[in-house]
């Protein structure tokens, strides 16, 4: 049913039954997330989820595009406040590691997404599009960058990959450290993680090694 034909409760059950598949794929992960498990949670019978939705696969999706707008809904307005791309480009990658540490259940969910779903047909998995469009939206900022002087000479797309591929790194690395404690109250990051595993820090990294690469020049 496109958006525009739905009503405002038939809104309010696909947001609770979002909600309640993230729950459901952050605490017993993508291979017990079942459509059953998943109406229990809600409340619901599995063919309330049927009719919202049509099928796992597309329940899936609205996960994705869930997680995505709450990271989106994060770093958009950051980004647009700063004078510079420079700037910008450091709010875009602190934002995104505080996105992880705010958003933990979330980012569960979509972990286990990008690790396990698999799309219908054998296509592309869930996750595609998205991951796609991050490059591209990061591939604007960098644009923005080399069009004021900012940032010297490179393949957009290619930085865009890097930035991505080192911020993606974090959850799993994350998530291993910290199983079932809020991120920000171990900061020696524990067994797995490894001692000095610390957002805070490792953006503080990540910003001066992108800021490098982009530009040529520390961060001042």
């Amino acid at each position: 049913m496109p958006p525009e034909s739905r009503t405002f409760i038939e809104e309010a059950r696909r947001a609770q039954i979002i909600d309640c598949a993230i729950e459901v794929l952050a605490t017993q992960g993508y291979a017990h997330a079942t459509m059953a498990r998943i109406a229990a949670r809600a409340r619901v019978s599995a063919g309330v989820i049927s009719y919202h939705f049509g099928g796992k696969q597309q329940l899936i999706e609205a996960v994705v595009e869930k997680v995505a707008g709450l990271a989106t809904d994060l770093m958009v307005p950051r980004i647009l406040a700063q004078p510079t791309a420079t700037e910008g480009l450091r709010v875009y990658i602190e934002g995104n590691l505080e996105f992880m540490r705010l958003h933990r259940e979330p980012l569960l969910a979509l972990v286990e997404i990008i690790t396990h779903a698999v799309s219908e047909g054998g296509g592309p998995g869930p996750y595609a599009a998205q991951a796609e469009t991050a490059i591209t939206d990061l591939m604007k900022l960098l644009d923005w960058g080399q069009r004021t002087g900012e940032f010297r000479d490179f393949d957009q797309r290619a930085m865009a990959i890097a930035i991505r591929g080192a911020i993606d790194a974090v959850p799993a690395r994350l998530l291993a450290a910290h199983p079932t404690g809020d991120p920000t109250g171990d900061p020696t990051g524990g067994p797995t993680g490894g001692p000095g595993f610390d957002l805070d820090a490792l953006a503080r990294e990540y910003v001066t090694l992108f800021t490098l690469a982009t530009t040529g020049r520390n961060p001042s």
